[in-house]
């Protein structure tokens, strides 16, 4: 019944659903600016319908192969329905791709998001096509160097303050940002900061990823190819210059992804 329910359901109504936050928030973005068509091809926009919910939860995620979407493992707790969206820009207008998920796969030691292993994938029952709009993000190696002043990119159809949604017509927004030193960052979180776990900030705060953004990709340029060093995981509010946005460490978690994915 959920599965036709999804189908049934028209893009205007996805986009009307509300998504839930918290002052430890599930990470739009703040202090952003609009996207170019094409300029983030592997950005999905994720629907999830989850046990026991009568509205849909939204978050991003990462094309990370012609099948395999990247996001956090938050977002797919207890999820029965996901629904992917790949090669949009503007959500008032329909994507270019979209599917449902074949698999959802959550990391077996995730409890929650402030505990670390906020990772999952997503299986598509169809494979994408690549094009301009539509291709995979680089994924880092086991060993990838992400220092400290490095500078980053998120990307989110999420929150542009906290608890203020995105506005007509919901135009991919990117900011740009850097990493922070996690011991720097564990003095603001009370220690909880684990080294699976990367931060950003930028000076005098202002810019983030927000509620609505969770899952979607923290990228950096290597060369001539595009990264993922993380996965939005949390923060305590949006945008708070005292409280950088946490991520899930991708490089840490590269072992996990070949044996669940083969990617």
């Amino acid at each position: 019944m959920k599965m036709l329910f999804l189908l049934l359901l028209s893009w205007s109504l996805i986009l009307d659903t509300e998504v839930s936050s918290s002052p430890l928030s599930r990470s739009s973005i703040v202090g952003g600016e609009d996207a170019e068509e094409g300029q983030w091809p592997w950005m999905a926009y994720l629907t999830i319908l989850k046990e026991k919910e009568n509205f849909c939860f939204k978050c991003g995620g990462s094309l990370i192969s012609d099948h395999w979407i990247l996001t956090a493992a938050h977002c797919l707790e207890q999820a029965t329905v996901v629904q992917v969206a790949l090669g949009a820009l503007q959500l008032q207008n329909p994507p270019r791709y979209q599917g449902l998920a074949k698999t959802i796969i959550t990391h077996e030691n995730y409890t929650q998001f402030t505990k670390g292993f906020d990772i999952g994938l997503v299986e598509l029952k169809e494979k994408v096509s690549f094009s301009q709009w539509i291709s995979p993000v680089n994924l880092p190696s086991r060993f990838e160097n992400i220092s400290p002043g490095l500078q980053c990119w998120a990307t989110g159809w999420g929150n542009i303050r906290e608890n203020v949604g995105l506005e007509y017509p919901y135009t991919l927004q990117e900011v740009r940002l850097l990493i922070v030193d996690n011991q720097q960052c564990k003095k603001r979180y009370n220690d909880i900061i684990r080294p699976d776990m990367l931060c950003t900030e930028v000076p005098g705060g202002g810019k983030s990823p927000c509620q609505g953004d969770s899952g979607g990709a923290l990228v950096f340029k290597k060369g001539n190819v595009w990264v993922q060093a993380g996965i939005v995981s949390f923060a305590l509010g949006c945008a708070r210059p005292e409280f950088p946005n946490v991520y899930t460490r991708v490089s840490s978690f590269r072992d996990w992804i070949q044996t669940k994915s083969g990617v």
